[in-house]
């Protein structure tokens, strides 16, 4: 049965008609590049959300990307879109994950599915993070994940991009990098962004690389037609006023003064402490006396306090408690009325309606925003006032507020109203440069291709100074760390990844950089601040706060102080923190397991499941892999090639080294299959739980790319896909044709030499790339760790030169095979061309990186990864 016409369907699913607009844009079947500017009020989140729904998910189009990635620049957005959201999927009927990435663990994890429709919430610092390969608040070897599947596959939903700052021109700058790449190297799947805000200026996505796209984009943007401007949201009044107030005491007693019995009013500001001090100074207000003997006011009103610093678990009371349309009805409200104290977190997205809007000076991109937020519902009316300057303007520049101040003063004095209709009309009468200054955007920093290229290795810095793409998400001081607290002992130089346990969102609080260091330095012994060492795999002690980058995890004692449940961020405050309690889990899985392995060079806790072989483990990873390719109509030679590296991935776990770490009274119990030496998992309890003692940092992906070069080199010495162009500069360098190893040569009828043969140097190069890939902890460089130097033995991850893989069983494509004893060599990790194997990894990945590029090359890895997690969760033995 064909679908219902789309504006039946999208009444049924939201339970209003839909606007003209929003029926017209999911009446279209083609996803492109878009831009929506919609005025406040007008249903922008699910005129955007409905479409893909119907098209992807109702009509299954495969022209419509996957994965729905909505991107917001605050938090407050993302936790109000999602009820939204999970409301609509519920009245359509159809199952259909949503995944909120705010730090912490994300449970069942989103990137195990990338062949089914998801929806993923997220601020720009979390999204942008990841489509950056530098995923805040993620292990690092889990990067590449999100990367690519935020990279293919996905439709970019930007909403208010008004308040996205520097994070703007990125994702203009990113989506001209994929439409590159989709144009001349490989387009797997579509990708393609959506950007809306009520204010949107075309002008803001004229970026280096993808101005060029804008004029057609600005020709076909969504607007409401000027036919349509009329009745319900355009009727609306709004008197402003401007008022030459900014101290806060002044401006509490006009709030007072001003606010009506059983309404709401709003206050908004543009710095968090200003918040904090306006909405104590109001509290005091609200009081009498002092002490013990303070009581509240009769008649009062109540008071919340609303900004960015506050946990998740604060903040998730906000909506239900005061923060949504429902709980801004008059018949919701206190018989005294309720005063909001805001910063710019309420900008946007935030569905309350308040009867008294007073507001800072702010761009005036900001300020049509603020008045969204005021008499929001058809038939209602408000009074605005305009603040007038601070001692300070930050986060703004001087010139954004003195153009802001401008358009406001000039708004009061012709119209003396800001309903959408006002706005509009005086915004229509603006001569071009004039709308241009009110609409200023000038990005501090610009992300070029260079930057996305160089990201792409994800390999730890000894200096532990990553290249820092914070500049490329935020501005300045905006650029956050994430903190949460926990009772450690505040004298110790490192506490155990194992007695701090999962770090969940809801105990994270966004702090900036700036203040951390600040927090950390009020102390004149030094706060004590932990960051998880990758390498080492446990939280040490910061004793370098200035190289603390945005985006990092960290752990405060408890005994720390900083926070208070009703200020949120409160650096003054001495007394112990409160921990927030961990929310019930899933039981353990996979999923969770790959949160846990990333986290660390040497945790190899994916391979804790039933007991399996290589071989079966690599022919089930290898039916995983290509159900998805399937699903996703992939080429069904790149399928070819998926399933041959799913069956190779793990069979560096032959080495001796990965075979030890298990025990052998856990084998014995075990039986036959305990006792194979051949092993890809084994139960949790069945580890030396000691790593690798005799090769510690050994990674078993890097032994697997090793192992599949040394097979083919039996086969065919002088094979294209090992030498390629290679053989004829060591000709003529005089090097010796190269000649079988020393080992009994392998004839190539053999099932998998067959298939390696049957490569191009490309296809090798791809096969290989993915197999060492398929953990995010060996990549794209060979290079010793520190675990390495330490031990001395010369060896790259725990591999050293001439190791031997004991003869072992893989999958091939018809059945198991056996593969003889192989010697292994880590000549392609030195630089230049190799006798027997030719081109060095480092040229390979190169070479395979303009053939491919980073975001289609990533999406591989995310794939195979998936699978992988998905076929160790089956107990098959």
């Amino acid at each position: 049965m064909p679908p219902p016409p789309y504006a039946a369907w999208f009444e049924t699913v939201t339970r209003f008609s839909p606007h003209g607009w929003q029926r017209a844009l999911g009446e279209a079947t083609q996803c492109g590049h878009r831009l929506l500017r919609i005025p406040t009020g007008f249903g922008k989140t699910a005129g955007v959300v409905l479409p893909w729904l119907y098209h992807r998910v109702r009509r299954e189009d495969l022209g419509w990307p996957t994965r729905l990635v909505f991107c917001f620049p605050m938090r407050t957005l993302v936790e109000q879109t999602e009820t939204a959201i999970r409301a609509w999927l519920e009245r359509s009927g159809r199952s259909v994950a949503v995944h909120v990435l705010m730090g912490g663990v994300e449970g069942q994890r989103w990137e195990l599915a990338p062949e089914q429709p998801a929806i993923l919430l997220g601020t720009q610092d979390m999204l942008l993070s990841r489509a950056m390969n530098r995923g805040y608040g993620a292990g690092r070897a889990r990067w590449p994940m999100p990367f690519g599947l935020v990279s293919q596959d996905a439709l970019w939903v930007l909403d208010e991009i008004q308040l996205m700052d520097v994070g703007l021109a990125t994702s203009a700058q990113l989506a001209a990098f994929r439409d590159h790449d989709a144009a001349a190297r490989r387009r797997l799947r579509p990708t393609h962004a959506w950007w809306m805000s009520a204010t949107l200026q075309p002008g803001w996505l004229a970026t280096v690389d993808f101005g060029g796209q804008v004029p057609a984009l600005d020709e076909q943007a969504v607007r409401i037609p000027e036919a349509e401007r009329q009745g319900g949201l355009w009727e609306v009044s709004k008197s402003i006023d401007l008022r030459d107030v900014a101290a806060e005491a002044d401006v509490a007693k006009l709030a007072l003064e001003m606010h009506q019995k059983g309404t709401l009013s709003l206050i908004v500001v543009n710095q968090v402490q200003r918040a904090v001090d306006l909405f104590q100074a109001l509290d005091d207000r609200c009081h009498e006396r002092k002490g013990k003997a303070r009581v509240r006011r009769p008649g009062a009103p109540e008071l919340k306090l609303v900004h960015s610093r506050f946990r998740g678990a604060e903040r998730a009371q906000w909506s239900r408690d005061f923060l949504s349309r429902a709980a801004s009805q008059p018949k919701a409200l206190p018989d005294e009325g309720r005063i909001i104290v805001a910063t710019q977190v309420v900008e946007a997205g935030v569905d309350i309606s308040a009867r008294l809007l007073i507001t800072d000076l702010a761009p005036w991109s900001s300020l049509v925003q603020r008045f969204g937020r005021c008499a929001r519902y058809e038939g209602e009316s408000g009074a605005i006032v305009v603040l007038g300057k601070t001692k300070t303007t930050a986060p703004y520049a001087e010139a954004e507020l003195d153009a802001a101040a401008e358009a406001a003063a000039t708004l009061a004095r012709s119209a003396g109203d800001a309903s959408p209709r006002a706005v509009d009309a005086f915004e229509q009468a603006c001569a071009p440069d004039l709308l241009g200054r009110f609409y200023r955007y000038a990005p501090a920093h610009v992300l070029r291709r260079r930057d996305v290229d160089e990201l792409f290795d994800t390999t730890p810095d000894l200096t532990g100074s990553d290249l820092d793409v914070g500049r490329y998400i935020r501005s300045g001081e905006d650029r956050d760390v994430r903190v949460f607290w926990r009772p450690v002992d505040a004298a110790s130089k490192s506490v155990p990844r194992e007695l701090v346990g999962r770090v969940h969102r809801a105990e994270l609080c966004p702090v900036p950089v700036r203040d951390l260091r600040d927090f950390v330095r009020a102390d004149r012994r030094g706060r004590p601040v932990f960051a998880l060492d990758y390498v080492l795999g446990t939280y040490r002690r910061v004793d370098e706060v200035d190289r603390i980058p945005p985006g990092s995890t960290l752990l405060l004692p408890s005994s720390a102080g900083g926070y208070t449940a009703d200020l949120g961020w409160n650096p003054k405050a001495s007394a112990d923190v409160v921990p927030v309690a961990p929310p019930a889990e899933p039981a353990e899985s996979a999923a969770l397991r790959l949160d846990q392995s990333a986290e660390a060079a040497e945790d190899d806790s994916l391979s804790q499941a039933a007991w399996k072989s290589i071989a079966t483990h690599g022919r089930e990873t290898a039916e995983e892999l290509r159900g998805i390719a399937t699903a996703l109509r992939l080429p069904a030679r790149l399928a070819d090639l998926l399933d041959l590296t799913a069956r190779w991935h793990d069979a560096g776990k032959a080495h001796a080294v990965f075979q030890d770490a298990i025990r052998q009274d856990a084998r014995a119990e075990a039986g036959e299959v305990g006792l194979r030496r051949d092993l890809a998992k084994a139960p949790r309890g069945a580890w030396t739980g000691k790593g690798y003692p005799t090769r510690p940092g050994f990674r078993h992906e890097l032994a697997s790319v090793l192992a599949l070069f040394s097979l083919l080199r039996r086969a065919d010495p002088q094979h294209a896909a090992l030498l390629g162009g290679s053989a004829e500069l060591l000709a003529a360098l005089g090097e010796p044709p190269p000649a079988a190893p020393p080992e009994t040569s392998i004839d190539r009828s053999h099932p998998l030499a067959h298939e390696l043969a049957a490569l191009s140097e490309e296809e090798l190069t791809l096969v290989a790339f993915l197999v060492c890939a398929h953990h995010g902890k060996v990549r794209t460089a060979w290079t010793s760790t520190p675990l390495d130097q330490a031990e001395g033995h010369g060896g790259i991850h725990g591999v050293c030169e001439d190791d031997a893989l004991a003869p072992f069983e893989l999958a091939a494509a018809e059945d198991d095979a056996p593969v003889p004893s192989l010697t292994l060599s880590l000549e392609p990790a030195a630089l230049g061309v190799g006798a027997r194997f030719g081109a060095s990894w480092g040229e390979r990945v190169s070479g395979l990186l303009e053939a491919w590029g980073p975001f289609a090359l990533a999406y591989l890895e995310a794939l195979l990864r998936a699978a992988d997690a998905r076929a160790s969760m089956d107990a098959t033995s």
